[in-house]
């Protein structure tokens, strides 16, 4: 079974902030680290998105084989 990622709204407002952030001073350390964060923080939602996705379609893959096997 083929999905495809749909990349979420909420995800891509947030990279488009951090972005944003980043774009504004890159030489104040708080930004900086505050922007370190929030990346790792955008990495890890995206990895759990793509996590989800996997597991909904091995889930639906096997709905789909023990269906077929009963019939």
């Amino acid at each position: 079974m083929a999905t495809q990622a749909q990349p979420s709204a909420h995800l891509a407002t947030a990279r488009t902030l951090l972005d944003d952030v980043t774009a504004v001073s890159a030489n104040d350390p708080q930004l900086k680290a505050t922007a370190a964060v929030a990346h790792a923080t955008l990495v890890l939602a995206e990895q759990v998105a793509a996590v989800r996705l996997v597991i909904a379609a091995q889930a639906a893959e096997n709905g789909r084989v023990s269906a077929a096997a009963t019939q």
